[in-house]
């Protein structure tokens, strides 16, 4: 087993740097810079071993590859580590009974087909770019450390790959709440084929909650997003069901406030879900009142009035006499506009008459700024529709509170099983070792080399224990 002679190599080989620096042939930088250079050597040397002594493992079990007959041996691959490229040898499979082919050693350590990175770094780039453009994603993986060269389009491709991730954390009980509330929002983005589209974002919660004086936080928001056009809004919402099913005791919900700014998608959701309240977001409602009232304060004051109370008919007075005061023709005025996206929007308005005392208000603009707009849309970039949907669920993951860099490597690994080596190959590198401590230990022990620690005994040490691997 090479595993151990290749590690104790490295570390003598560190230990001679380290000598060599302080006899003054380095500089701190330089002994930095040759450490990481054999520390990344090891960890290649090592996974590379590993994998050889698992392919070797599969073939010697005949029990545990039953059926598994070897049709190839010596197959190359290169994968990219965090250490660099690894390049190592396995055995190609044939199942006798399926006619299924596969390399085993693969399988065994979670290595997928025609996958060119390993998991960590799979996961590492699932998190970075989720914040980083993909060209700025690569950078970021050396700056951390990675000694892998990752290419822009290796950075979308993997994220293209990556598919049915867990979007929130199911409790171990339900929870029992008679009120949760929903707002709905969306981003406008533009696509690589010049035209413009809308990403979708919903999040769920249990109401507000003071952090510090002024400040205030939503209580255990759940987020969901994506690109979801036509028919496909219903996915989007039974996401969402699913969730509150999971998360909550269905049968304890008394109502369910769904806000948001009146598009057609938002109010399928309130038809959607059982016990459905829908609110306007009064943010649009403003922008509209704004647009038609301009500086008329008086009329504003008296429309906002006639708002709360409810009073339908007094709002119509009121936009339609301002309608005839400044002698506008057509549909297409800011009055009209106004006065027709109240009508068509009165149940969310008539909620904050008949629900005062619940209703905390709406903050999706804002959540959809710093959710989606960051990376979607704030810079001049262009999107597939593919990438955008992608994107935007993983955002939301991450705005939930969720490690996306564990959710990857959980996903990646809750199928493997531990990798197990022969016995007497463990007993055989086990009794290596045994030796070579009992022989460092025999080495300390010299008179010469018990006296004050310099550089010449810690050589000498060095040069023994070298010899004795």
């Amino acid at each position: 087993m090479k595993i151990i002679q290749h590690t104790l190599q490295k570390f003598l080989l560190v230990v001679e740097k380290i000598i060599g620096l302080l006899d003054g042939k380095y500089t701190y930088l330089e002994f930095e810079e040759e450490l990481k250079k054999i520390l990344n050597e090891l960890g290649k040397e090592i996974c590379a071993d590993v994998l050889h002594e698992l392919d070797q493992s599969i073939y010697k079990d005949k029990y545990k590859r039953k059926n598994w007959v070897v049709v190839q041996k010596d197959c190359e691959r290169t994968i990219t580590t965090a250490f660099g490229d690894i390049t190592y040898k396995r055995r190609y499979y044939k199942n006798k009974e399926t006619g299924e082919k596969a390399y085993l050693v693969d399988k065994a350590a979670g290595i997928q087909k025609y996958e060119r990175i390993d998991a960590e770094i799979k996961a590492d780039i699932t998190d970075l770019s989720t914040i980083l453009s993909y060209q700025k994603t690569t950078q970021e993986l050396k700056r951390n450390g990675a000694n892998c060269n990752v290419s822009r389009q290796t950075v979308m491709n993997t994220l293209r790959k990556i598919d049915n991730l867990q979007t929130y954390e199911k409790p171990k009980t339900k929870k029992e709440i008679e009120t949760l509330y929903i707002e709905a929002d969306e981003d406008h983005i533009h696509l690589q084929n010049g035209k413009p589209d809308i990403v979708k974002l919903i999040y769920v919660h249990e109401g507000k909650q003071t952090i510090t004086k002024g400040r205030n936080e939503l209580k255990n928001a759940v987020y969901f997003s994506g690109v979801y056009e036509g028919e496909k809004v219903e996915e989007l919402w039974k996401e969402v069901w699913e969730y509150i099913v999971n998360t909550y005791n269905e049968d304890k919900i008394k109502r369910i406030y769904v806000s948001g700014d009146g598009a057609e998608w938002i109010k399928f959701g309130v038809k959607y879900l059982p016990n459905a309240v829908y609110v306007l977001d009064l943010f649009h409602l403003q922008k509209y009142i704004t647009a038609a009232i301009k500086e008329d304060k008086k009329t504003k004051r008296e429309l906002w009035k006639a708002i709360f109370k409810a009073d339908k008919q007094k709002v119509n007075e009121l936009l339609t006499q301002k309608y005839k005061e400044l002698e506008l023709n057509g549909t297409e005025n800011p009055v009209m506009k106004c006065q027709t996206y109240i009508n068509n929007n009165w149940d969310g308005i008539n909620s904050y008459s008949l629900y005062k005392k619940e209703i905390t208000g709406c903050s999706a603009e804002s959540h959809v700024s710093h959710v989606l707009s960051e990376r979607l849309s704030s810079r001049p970039i262009s999107w597939s529709k593919v990438g955008a949907h992608k994107m935007a669920k993983l955002r939301a993951i991450k705005a939930s509170g969720i490690s996306l860099k564990d959710v990857v490597l959980k996903q990646q690994y809750e199928s493997l099983k531990p990798i197990e080596i022969p016995k007497q190959t463990v007993y055989k590198a086990k009794q290596q070792l045994k030796k070579i401590r009992s022989t460092y230990e025999n080495i300390i022990s010299l008179p010469i080399l018990q006296n004050k620690k310099t550089l010449t005994s810690q050589a000498i040490k060095s040069l023994l224990l070298r010899n004795a691997i």
